[in-house]
């Protein structure tokens, strides 16, 4: 098999869940297991998240999966459905929507024999999905009047948890809070950031995405930092070795010259399998045996060039592209991007290794 491996350490995923349910108090966790488990592999992670309350996902199709897959737990459709012969689905699978717009809320009072669980999106200043603040009574008492369905409550969504100045994240609470609950209904609106900085906007429900997979959604730290471990780790091999003379080039575009003479490495890592192709030369670091190595020129479809300089090194040594004490929030920030697309953003070609401990 090709080199290229991303294992998936179960026992970390236990360890995040626990964590952050131990951090949430008396609030219930959602665990976000959208767009393919954040790249972790669905399937692969489900094992780790048994005692998990209840999930979040972003469409329809991944709940159906979920669904497939034996998932029992209550399964909310954090954009809610996209066209009202979903609803039929949602109650045959026992789904939760989230309404955020009327268009939605039309659709549950057309069709009054679909008993079905349902969260009021509110719009707190993030100006994406749900009712401004200023049309939430108004949009209660409408939904109030939908008497086949189930309303657990309110949910809102931070756009600045994760950035030092919270000003606007406080804002935001107060709007939020201030809003009016009928009896019965409950808050959620703290994502990943707010779990683990803002604990009073903890409220009922909190819906953890990026930490739960052991990533810190705030620039500057590491999932260490809060007690988190890393779910991932993308491993590879290196192919071969070269020795370049000073002056040499390597790579497409000879995009990289010896300063001096050393030694160069040839590693399975490419944009085809979800890596970053647009990366600074020299910029973005690699683990091998214990030592941090610069990549190097382009990266290409498959391969991928790591200077070793003077170092010793052998064909078929492992290397850390991130994860395993290389954190993966460094090598985002290296790369100029984030952690969130680091695990996503890759492919079905790298092999998925699950271990346990």
């Amino acid at each position: 098999m090709r080199p290229l491996v991303k294992v998936i350490d179960l026992s970390a995923l236990r360890h995040n869940l626990a964590h952050l349910q131990t951090i949430a108090g008396n609030a219930q966790v959602m665990a976000v297991i959208k767009a393919n488990a954040y790249g972790h592999g669905v399937e692969a992670v489900l094992p780790a998240l048994s005692e998990a309350k209840q999930f979040g996902v972003a469409c329809i199709e991944e709940a159906l999966e979920l669904r497939a897959l034996g998932v029992k737990q209550p399964i909310t459709l954090l954009e809610g459905v996209f066209s009202p012969d979903e609803l039929a689905v949602c109650v045959r699978e026992a789904l939760t929507v989230i309404v955020h717009n009327q268009t939605q809320l039309a659709w549950l009072a057309e069709q009054p024999q679909y008993h079905l669980s349902a969260w009021l999106k509110i719009d707190s200043g993030m100006s994406r999905l749900g009712f401004q603040a200023r049309e939430a009574a108004e949009a209660i008492a409408a939904a109030q009047a939908l008497k086949h369905i189930d309303w657990l409550g309110l949910a809102t969504h931070f756009a600045c948890a994760d950035e030092p100045d919270n000003d606007y994240s406080e804002q935001q609470w107060a709007q939020f809070s201030a809003i009016a609950l009928p009896s019965g209904w409950q808050r959620c609106a703290a994502n990943s950031a707010a779990l683990l900085r803002l604990p009073h906007t903890h409220a009922d429900v909190v819906r953890p995405g990026l930490a739960l997979y052991g990533m810190s959604p705030m620039a500057g730290t590491t999932a260490a930092d809060h007690g988190l471990r890393a779910v991932m780790t993308l491993r590879s091999k290196i192919l071969t070795i070269r020795t370049l003379q000073a002056g040499e080039y390597a790579g497409y575009g000879c995009a990289f010259r010896a300063s001096k003479t050393g030694r160069l490495a040839t590693i399975a890592l490419g944009y085809g399998d979800g890596f970053p192709r647009k990366i600074t030369s020299g910029a973005v670091f690699v683990r091998i045996n214990g030592q941090l190595y610069p990549l190097v020129g382009r990266v290409t479809m498959d391969m991928a060039l790591v200077w070793l300089g003077e170092d010793q090194a052998a064909v078929g040594d492992e290397v850390v592209i991130f994860g395993d004490g290389h954190a993966v929030e460094a090598v985002a920030e290296q790369a100029g991007t984030i952690p969130y697309t680091m695990t996503t953003m890759l492919t079905s070609r790298p092999h998925t290794e699950v271990v346990d401990g």
